[in-house]
């Protein structure tokens, strides 16, 4: 899938791609924030990459910039598990689920999703946007839509839903900050928390979970522009697809 400045796609253990994700995760998560400790392993091109035991049963984006070609964006769907989830091992869950037939065989995780330094929104030292700008640079144009919506957010969050209507996986949790659901929710993503928040981790964060058939329904009421964007076709390929 594609949008103005971005190709979004899904990456296969052993290609090239997925050692760029690896890597990417390790500047981001054990580099840059310190959140994960560094497993101490190298890519086949001697460069340190983040992976734990999740990874294999989980499925695997990214976000190139088609213009350099960088990694502007990652994420992975735990997918249900023998093993569990990783929000199990860390959050306390102590609220009843907001949706009935959620079960623990139906319910994946959002996890490790973050957006490379240089394509957060940032501004230089007189208060102007630079280059990277989200708000400038990485925006939805469709007439009729809100305009600046944060293109990268929604791109990986539309690999989720594709992801869940393929798979019928329909309910993801995610470990979030509130000001993150809260954009989130804005944008017609119905979050709903499960657990206290963790004061343990930087920054503070908790459990929620999202219900495919309710972000539907929220979308189609206030978003239905985004919607059909959100329900495009997905491309699941090692190389991003072209633009049709």
């Amino acid at each position: 899938m594609e949008t103005v400045y971005f190709s979004f796609y899904e990456v296969i253990p052993g290609t090239s791609d997925f050692e760029d994700y690896l890597e990417a995760r390790y500047l981001v998560f054990c580099e840059e924030l310190g959140r994960v400790d560094a497993p101490g392993m190298f890519s086949s091109r001697g460069h340190p990459i983040e992976t734990d035991p999740y990874d294999v049963n989980s499925r695997h984006f990214i976000a190139r910039h088609k213009a350099s070609g960088v990694v502007a964006g990652f994420m992975r769907i735990i997918m249900p598990n023998e093993h569990g989830l990783n929000v199990e091992q860390r959050y306390v869950i102590d609220r009843p689920l907001p949706y009935a037939s959620a079960t623990g065989d139906k319910i994946g995780e959002i996890s490790r999703l973050a957006v490379t330094p240089h394509f957060r929104r940032r501004h230089s030292d007189e208060g102007k946007p630079i280059q990277g700008d989200p708000e400038s640079e990485m925006t939805l144009k469709t007439d009729g839509v809100r305009h600046h919506q944060p293109e990268l957010v929604l791109g990986m969050y539309r690999e989720v839903y594709q992801l869940c209507r393929q798979t019928g996986l329909d309910y993801c949790m995610a470990a979030m900050d509130n000001l993150f659901s809260r954009l989130l929710t804005r944008l017609g993503f119905p979050f709903v928390a499960v657990g206290p928040i963790n004061p343990n981790v930087q920054p503070a964060r908790r459990v929620y979970i999202i219900s495919a058939t309710e972000m539907e329904r929220m979308l189609g009421a206030r978003e239905a522009t985004i919607l059909q964007f959100m329900q495009t076709q997905l491309s699941t390929n090692e190389e991003p697809a072209p633009t049709s």
